[in-house]
């Protein structure tokens, strides 16, 4: 199996060096590993019949369009160590587990089934392969979601998505104790430490957008909502995510708190002599509570309230609003302190018939976060969500 470095460059924007490879089939399917499909932010598999003709070239050995690979963020300083020599460049990039695919995901589905099918390629058939390592976050974060979104017809979504994958490994070193798993089915939380790449990357969306919703049904809403966020300058989205690590942090701290203050659930939350209906709220509540913070409406809906109310310059409310919300959860004496009893009740009161249940629980969660930042946490969060719904 092949692999061999045939030139490097460097963007003159960013300062990225690009470095340009020949590999055989094989050796690129070694390097991406089994799993590159896997990720649930990835496109899904297509079943264009184009891609029936495209499979026939391949195995007739014709040369495909470029692969564009991303150094994961956490190594490409070590990576850009040995960029002047040539024999280690070509080790490390070659390992198993260092890049996550940009561009040509469906290339490498079919590449894999012909692999897989015991079917050889032919002697010298080899792959162009475009490494991009870029070290700082800032020209990563401006290069993804603004320079991209010229070159290829992708939602600032899929954008985001794509630049969590290189970010991964960064988030888990700023946020300490944090476990980010990519899976493609989204599975219930056993641990308050794990959440699903797909949930970070739509709270980072949520975030630098300011909205709950990532996928209006107003596309011309959305629209202008994407393209604000791509008028944003390189320092102002560096910034954001400054920001939004900074509320990724309480969020974690405030999850950890509430996953064991609600994983053995109060007593006296449960032994009432309430009718038949409201028990039944209260259980379920009580069930899904550990989890509640980690689910996807939830930290679309949080993040996107705090953004809203950064953006209004009240950055000080949100903070005093938090930090009251972590007293709370460290105060046995309160036993709801997220107030979830009141926000299912609240919940249970949605037509389904009349409303989008998603779209209406999201506002509901985000339009409570804002109602209890707006009284800098002085109220509890089950009166919010009453108001919330009025």
């Amino acid at each position: 199996m092949s692999f061999k470095v045939i030139g490097k460059t460097i963007d003159l924007k960013s300062g990225a060096h690009v470095v340009y490879c020949q590999a055989s089939p094989n050796k690129y399917l070694e390097i991406v590993g089994d799993e590159f499909g896997d990720f649930s932010i990835q496109r899904k598999r297509e079943t264009h019949k184009a891609y029936k003709r495209l499979k026939a070239d391949i195995i007739d050995g014709s040369l495909l369009p470029s692969i564009t690979l991303s150094v994961k963020h956490h190594l490409v300083e070590k990576i850009t160590e040995s960029i002047d020599n040539t024999q280690e460049l070509e080790k490390l990039l070659s390992d198993h587990d260092v890049v996550d695919i940009l561009d040509g995901l469906q290339r490498t589905y079919i590449l894999s089934d012909i692999q897989k099918e015991g079917i050889s390629y032919r002697d010298g058939q080899e792959l162009l392969l475009e490494f991009w390592l870029e070290p700082e976050i800032s020209k990563l974060i401006y290069r993804m979601i603004v320079l991209n979104s010229g070159q290829k017809a992708m939602s600032m979504r899929h954008q985001v998505e794509l630049l969590f994958l290189s970010l991964q490994g960064t988030i888990i070193s700023k946020v300490d104790g944090i476990e980010i798993i990519r899976e493609k089915e989204s599975r219930r939380r056993t641990q308050p430490n794990k959440y699903s790449l797909n949930n970070i990357a739509s709270s980072y969306h949520a975030f630098i957008t300011a909205s709950h919703e990532t996928d209006k049904e107003n596309l011309v809403a959305q629209r202008l909502i994407d393209e604000d966020a791509f008028d944003s300058t390189e320092q102002e989205l560096t910034d954001q995510f400054q920001e939004y690590i900074k509320y990724l942090k309480k969020f974690f701290e405030l999850d950890q708190l509430c996953w064991h203050r609600y994983l053995n659930p109060r007593p006296e939350l449960i032994n009432t002599e309430e009718d038949g209906e409201a028990l039944s709220i209260k259980r379920t509540a009580l069930e899904d509570a550990s989890a509640w913070l980690g689910s996807e409406n939830v930290m679309l809906a949080f993040f996107g309230a705090v953004s809203q109310y950064l953006k209004s310059g009240k950055g000080s409310r949100i903070d005093a609003a938090i930090e009251a919300l972590l007293t709370d959860t460290k105060d046995d004496t309160i036993v709801d302190p997220l107030g979830l009893v009141s926000f299912n009740t609240v919940k249970s009161g949605l037509n389904a018939r009349k409303t989008n249940v998603g779209f209406a629980t999201r506002k509901l969660i985000s339009t409570g976060f804002k109602e209890y930042f707006r009284e800098d946490g002085d109220i509890k969060l089950s009166r919010c969500w009453a108001v919330a719904a009025e």
